[in-house]
């Protein structure tokens, strides 16, 4: 386990521990993403036993990290066999956004989205997102009226969404889609 001062204010939930893997103290995860490359690129992982919160968190070092049949099998610092594993069955797994890879251009981690404000081509508001789900053929966008009355489902596909200003230095973050007030 690795000792520092306490969880970072950014640590994104991105899976649960399953089960131990094998006896040389593997845990195997439950990923909440079809990619789970934040799992992949993470030096330091933060578990919490339910029914705690993310600030109740221990941090452990990753030591390895693998596919295995649509899971992922981590290797954590302290862990040396099964039982110290199994302990920590049904942990959340929390990482801090700060080490998550890089995105390219026109790709977007769901959580970097969650808050921005929607406006539509004619520069009216349509709320911001709150959410967002996957249906199978696309990401869909849900953006929620500031007045918290109507929420609508936006399809997160090109010819809908114009623009996306995530960059948390410009104060003027924003989504552009080509959607009706009405719709």
């Amino acid at each position: 386990m690795t000792q520092t001062m306490g969880p970072p204010v950014d640590l994104i939930l991105v899976g649960h521990i399953l089960d131990a893997q094998g006896i040389k103290g593997l845990v195997k995860v439950k990923p909440y993403s079809k990619d789970p490359e934040a799992l992949f690129s993470a030096p330091i992982i933060w578990l919490v036993k339910p029914p705690l919160e993310a600030v109740d968190s221990r941090p452990y070092s990753v030591k390895t990290a693998k596919e295995h049949s649509g899971q992922v099998l981590l290797g954590l610092d302290g862990l040396h066999d099964r039982d110290q594993a199994l302990a920590l069955k049904g942990s959340a797994i929390y990482v801090s956004r700060a080490d998550f890879p890089e995105q390219d251009a026109g790709s977007f981690y769901w959580v970097d989205l969650i808050g921005l404000p929607v406006v539509n081509l004619a520069g009216e508001s349509l709320g911001s997102v709150v959410d967002l789900m996957d249906n199978g053929a696309q990401s869909i966008l849900c953006v929620r009226a500031l007045d918290q009355k109507e929420e609508r489902l936006i399809p997160f596909i090109e010819s809908v969404i114009r623009s996306v200003d995530k960059d948390l230095n410009q104060p003027d973050r924003r989504i552009v889609v080509d959607w009706q007030l009405d719709w």
